[in-house]
């Protein structure tokens, strides 16, 4: 008994140091958290929370000297349970495993049930003589001091008759009868709620995996249907296998819906906030253009061998790498020109409209493997560069430094030294500007202009004569037979882009004349519209 008392005072010491939690407890007014200690004290003790904790502490225990110890006079400290019912909510709200929690809570509520339903059997046999002499073999033990066996034995009968188990005994009178159709509906209706809230965790657990075999499950009937090809569709099939591996199959955008505008782009930039630092657009610019495109940014995801762009279509969208490797490559898809790497993007020369084409792209870009990529639409980018032109100019002269670079590709190429390993050709330390190697395709200028540039190579030959070879005038015309394709070249684009210009202020020119035209046959309407009125009021 001493120990009971232990445990029972024990608790209420619980109850009282509760209460006095709750006085520097905080609360919202108006949506404003209160912590003042004054307005806590005072908003605690005028709400019906600190009349139910009194209630749950009331003395009754004095009881004790009058009638003997009664546990039911204790009944009133089970009204603090909704103290537990709100951990248990919170909890569930804040855990990163809800599923595995509300499984350990089921488990609690049903081992509990089966507490009660004991106790309550253990006190029926005790009382109800019909029920003692139905169960002659619980009989003794009743009279017995063994509690925790009678205990352990009446929570083994709870528990065969709540789970339906059966292998009960018989009953024979009407009070057995009654208590036991008792005993049974309450089974009947704790079965069916256990199996409606274990069939909504195990539903909850596999909701996503439900989902995204449902999106699969569609693909592969409309595959099937069309007819695609059976390596087009293991494509498909690996992808989504990557898709689910990789934890990507979540809608990001349903799932932040209901999160206001600010907090979504918090969650964003601290989600992407290392690729973004990478970027080079996005170093050293304002918060507040980051906080416009980081929700603008969709995250995109290409298989091996996926083209992500090919060169001369209609530039819509730029991206940026975030995980995975991408390949330039030239227009034959095999030779590499340069490789792309996170942190790294590209497309924005098209969708700025700058390179020498417009909005097409300027190179094609193929995934190596699998890449992970954010997609930026042409017209959200313009959208927030709108608002933001530090940024846009930025974003323009980064732009023309990269496509200027991209122009100068060739001529740098052919200034470059010879490699040693390649005969008749002269290496040299000094660099000799690609204008002097300009050949013309008309044949007396060309050997004039060939003729007048000779010297010059002599020259540029003399300056190395450790790399040189004895016969100069055959290192000079291999080396100019060896230039000549990559002078042909160079000198084709030069004239097509001072055809392009040419015909861009051609145009230009045409759109100027036609205005002044336009703008001097409506000054003429104006004044003879002008000297007929004077003529009008002449005549009046």
């Amino acid at each position: 008994m001493a120990t009971w008392f232990t445990l029972d005072y024990f608790c209420d010491a619980l109850y009282l140091l509760d209460i006095a939690f709750h006085f520097r407890v905080g609360f919202l007014d108006e949506g404003v958290l209160q912590t003042d200690p004054r307005k806590l004290r005072k908003h605690y003790m005028n709400s019906t929370l600190f009349y139910v904790d009194c209630l749950c502490l009331l003395p009754l225990d004095f009881l004790y000297l009058s009638f003997g110890f009664k546990s039911v006079l204790r009944c009133f400290r089970l009204v603090k349970i909704y103290r537990f019912w709100a951990f248990l909510d919170h909890t569930e709200r804040h855990t990163n495993y809800p599923n595995a929690f509300r499984t350990l809570v089921l488990m609690h509520y049903l081992f509990a049930i089966f507490h009660w339903n004991a106790c309550f059997f253990f006190i029926v046999a005790q009382k109800i003589s019909l029920v003692k002499e139905f169960y002659d073999h619980l009989q003794d033990e009743v009279e017995a001091a063994d509690y925790v066996h009678n205990y352990l034995h009446s929570f083994y009968w709870s528990t065969s008759t709540l789970t339906l188990i059966g292998n009960l005994p018989r009953p024979r009178t009407k009070t057995q009868n009654l208590f036991f159709s008792v005993e049974m509906i309450f089974a009947l209706l704790l079965f069916a709620t256990i199996l409606g809230h274990v069939a909504n965790i195990v539903t909850n657990m596999g909701a996503a995996r439900k989902d995204f075999q449902a999106k699969l499950d569609g693909v592969k009937t409309y595959m099937s249907l069309r007819r695609v090809p059976r390596h087009l569709q293991d494509r498909v099939i690996r992808w989504f296998d990557y898709l689910w591996n990789s934890h990507k199959s979540t809608d990001e955008e349903r799932t932040f819906s209901l999160l206001p505008y600010k907090l979504r782009a918090e969650i964003a930039i601290h989600v992407h906030l290392d690729t973004l630092k990478r970027v080079e657009i996005f170093q050293s610019t304002e918060a507040g253009f980051l906080n416009e495109l980081v929700l603008r940014l969709r995250p995109v995801l290409f298989s091996p061998g996926d083209y992500i762009c090919r060169k001369g279509e209609i530039g819509k969208e730029m991206y940026i790498v975030n995980r995975g490797r991408l390949i330039v490559v030239a227009d034959n898809g095999k030779t590499v020109l340069a490789t792309l790497k996170a942190g790294s993007y590209f497309g924005e020369i098209s969708i700025l409209n700058m390179g020498p084409a417009g909005n097409r792209r300027t190179a094609s870009v193929k995934s190596v493997g699998y890449s992970d990529l954010f997609c930026l639409s042409k017209k959200d980018l313009w959208e927030v560069l709108k608002e933001y032109p530090a940024a846009r100019v930025k974003l323009e002269s980064i732009a023309a430094k990269r496509l200027d670079k991209y122009r100068r590709a060739p001529l740098e190429k052919a200034a470059l030294p010879r490699s040693k390993s390649t005969p008749g050709l002269v290496e040299s330390s000094s660099h000799m500007p690609i204008a002097h190697y300009i050949l013309r395709r008309d044949g007396p200028s060309f050997r004039e202009e060939n003729e007048s540039r000779a010297p010059l190579a002599s020259s540029v030959t003399a300056s190395s004569p450790s790399r040189c070879s004895s016969s100069t005038t055959s290192e000079e015309t291999v080396c100019r037979e060896r230039l000549l394709p990559v002078n042909l070249r160079v000198h084709d684009t030069i004239v097509e882009e001072e055809a392009l210009a040419q015909e861009a202020l051609r145009l230009r020119q045409r759109q100027q004349a036609k205005a002044q035209a336009q703008s001097s046959e409506k000054l003429h309407v104006d004044e003879t519209e002008m000297q007929w009125q004077g003529d009008g009021e002449a005549d009046a």
